[in-house]
């Protein structure tokens, strides 16, 4: 008799565990996959020329590196255009909207540079950077060439 109560009482308490999420399992961290990562980057229609992964090195940090080369035959400007578009931001990274003299803040910083000027290359470099990522985006095409490199480049903390 004392068993059965030994165990009803253990059987409640168990319920009553799992009601307040106590003894389920733990929740899993998000998944971060490396295509998972670039397809929010990934310029539409581009050739994908290859991509890698690796630990950061950054001590008492959880974070990765990854790199990948993308490739189109539309135009520099073009690209550049659509990240400034997905990015709702200018030619200089200023937030699309605010007026002379406002700021507008937002979960992140952006930057784009133009470093064609006198060169035989178009050659763009935007920069996002939020709390617990980097993404650089190397945007570059050489005169006579038949298509645009899409360079992009992400840092990333894990476990959060």
């Amino acid at each position: 008799m004392i068993g059965i109560r030994i165990t009803a009482v253990a059987f409640g308490v168990f319920a009553i565990a799992c009601h307040f999420g106590l003894a389920a399992d733990p929740q899993s961290e998000k998944r971060v996959t490396l295509l998972g990562m670039l397809s929010e980057w990934q310029y539409p229609d581009s050739t994908f020329q290859g991509a890698e992964s690796s630990d950061a090195g950054v001590s008492e940090i959880s974070s990765i590196k990854s790199k990948a080369v993308l490739t189109t035959p539309d135009s520099a400007e073009k690209v550049v255009a659509f990240y400034q578009r997905k990015l709702k931001v200018d030619s200089t990274g200023k937030n699309l909207g605010e007026k002379e003299g406002e700021r507008i803040t937002t979960k992140r910083s952006v930057s784009i540079q133009d470093n064609s000027e006198g060169r035989p290359l178009k050659l763009y470099i935007i920069t996002i950077n939020e709390s617990g990522s980097s993404t650089t985006l190397v945007v570059s095409r050489s005169e006579g060439e038949s298509s645009t490199h899409i360079c992009w480049s992400n840092f990333r903390k894990l476990g959060e």
